[in-house]
């Protein structure tokens, strides 16, 4: 496979992977877009789609 084929493959789950960045709670007041019940929502179901789908999940804090 050349090096530019490479990014033009599908993504699958065993080349992706979902990355949750500092969802801490202290860092979830600093965003302004949407309401934070919503936000913590939408990580979770991201996170458990991610678990059904059988998607690596990767979460991080500091």
């Amino acid at each position: 496979m050349s090096e530019h084929s490479k990014f033009l493959e599908p993504i699958t789950r065993e080349n992706a992977a979902v990355v949750l960045v500092d969802h801490q709670v202290g860092l979830l007041s600093g965003v302004r877009d949407i309401p934070v019940g919503e936000l913590k929502h939408n990580v979770v179901a991201l996170a458990r789609a991610a678990t059904v789908l059988e998607i690596p999940l990767v979460v991080t804090t500091t």
